[in-house]
């Protein structure tokens, strides 16, 4: 792959990969923090849409946790890539899906066919976000192994 250094000797698709994980990132960060905020309105207001709001925010740190955690195992090179699927998106995807069930975001009420299409739909959007995930989380461990390969062999 050939890199554009033309910008003063920055490489543009080093440029362009930092800025879509700080993106990312930034975007996680404003919405835990939203999340934190609603929480903690949803104790002091009380109510039903208080107690709702403290729900989701329990709801989105279980999840985030049940999502965030296993995706270590894309650190890892020894692992097939079917398995580190597997163990990335298996916890957070059972986690999700009973938190949905208990909140009320999967809608039982319009009957089994409304039912099966969010499960589809939450099941095709978390194996696209996944991938996304797992190129970007592989590509690192790529480079680095490279670094350090190179490293290697200059002593």
């Amino acid at each position: 792959m050939t890199t554009n250094t033309n910008n003063g000797g920055a490489n543009v698709p080093a440029i362009g990969r930092a800025l879509a994980k700080y993106t990312a990132v930034g975007i996680g960060i404003a919405a835990f923090i939203a999340m934190a905020f609603s929480g903690v309105a949803g104790l002091v207001m009380g109510g039903e849409t208080g107690a709702m709001l403290v729900k989701q925010f329990a709801a989105m740190l279980a999840i985030g946790v049940a999502y965030g955690a296993p995706a270590v195992v894309w650190l890892s090179d020894r692992l097939a890539k079917w398995a580190q699927m597997l163990i990335a998106l298996a916890p957070g995807t059972v986690v999700y899906m009973l938190i949905a069930w208990w909140i009320g975001w999967i809608p039982r009420q319009y009957g089994v066919w409304a039912v099966v299409s969010v499960v589809v739909f939450i099941l095709v959007f978390t194996a696209i976000i996944s991938a996304i995930c797992g190129v970007v989380f592989r590509a690192d461990v790529r480079r680095m192994n490279a670094r350090l390969e190179l490293r290697r062999g200059r002593r």
